[in-house]
């Protein structure tokens, strides 16, 4: 028996990558936060854990980021 694979297992495709690279770069301009900062590592890593979790689309993971940040 195989065991079941979960998004969380999944590896990230160059396409997932560029998404979420577009979503980041975005979202630190609009905070006008550094991309060599603390804070733009922990959003980054916020963004890749909603992704493997089962969040793909890009307005959702926006949304999400943008609601849990504390703008």
């Amino acid at each position: 028996m195989c065991p079941s694979t979960g998004f969380y297992s999944l590896p990230l495709s160059s396409d997932d990558l560029d998404t979420l690279q577009r979503i980041l770069d975005r979202e630190l301009e609009a905070r006008r936060i550094a991309s060599d900062s603390d804070e733009a590592d922990m959003l980054a890593r916020t963004l890749i854990e909603l992704f493997r979790t089962g969040v793909r689309g890009e307005d959702a993971l926006r949304e999400m980021v943008k609601g849990g940040a504390g703008n």
